[in-house]
């Protein structure tokens, strides 16, 4: 190599490898994640107003839906952090563009006692700039058939602020944020590792929770 030629970046094969290297060392943290039998359990700290969290549901669907579709392989689940003081007292102010997050959180745990909790999200995050709670309500009670909406809302803000207990054990810094298995998939300022890395997590945390063949006798 001449001596103004400059070093040739690191191949892939020998990044990933560094990264598992160094998440093989991370710490675990509890995240508040229901009980399961799954090798890898994946939960997302999000809010429906939150843009990051939309790209990153996005990004992370081929994934995620990937290893759901292995048996006992993966667990997936979605808690509340709305950027919003009303059902967030970890917040001093709510966040501009993050008026209905307490209303869209709501609104997404009563979507699922109808069945209709993929509709509901898939509504909020197609709809997030300009949304109010007004709105939120209006198609929440449409959607569902119920007359008096903001009273069924309040109801789930209790789990909502559960969510948020567990995200402050956790030291939710930003959304969204994944942990695999208690290891948080966040850089140093909290933003979400690239969904690449994000599958080498799981696809370690596999390996290293695979059960052993049975003998053949």
């Amino acid at each position: 190599m001449g001596s103004g030629q400059a070093a040739a970046p690191p191949a892939q094969d020998q990044l990933d490898k560094q990264f598992i290297a160094a998440w093989a060392q991370q710490p675990r943290v509890n995240p508040g994640a229901p009980a399961s039998h799954s090798s890898v359990v994946v939960v997302k700290f999000n809010d429906w107003m939150c843009p990051g969290c939309k790209a990153a549901s996005e990004a992370m669907k081929p994934i995620i839906d990937k290893y759901l579709a292995m048996p006992g392989a993966l667990s997936y689940f979605e808690k509340d952090w709305p950027w919003n003081s009303t059902c967030n007292s970890n917040v001093p102010q709510t966040f501009k563009g993050h008026e209905a997050s307490c209303d869209a959180a709501a609104s997404v745990r009563l979507a699922a006692d109808h069945g209709k909790r993929e509709l509901m999200a898939g509504w909020l995050f197609a709809n997030q700039e300009g949304m109010t709670p007004e709105k939120v309500r209006a198609k929440a009670g449409e959607l569902l058939g119920v007359k008096d909406i903001a009273a069924a809302l309040v109801l789930k803000l209790p789990a909502v602020r559960q969510d948020v207990a567990d995200g402050k054990a956790a030291e939710i810094r930003a959304t969204p944020t994944y942990f695999i298995n208690g290891v948080r998939a966040s850089d140093q300022d909290g933003r979400m590792i690239p969904p690449h890395y994000i599958e080498l997590g799981i696809q370690y945390e596999l390996s290293k929770n695979a059960k052993p063949a049975a003998k053949k006798s």
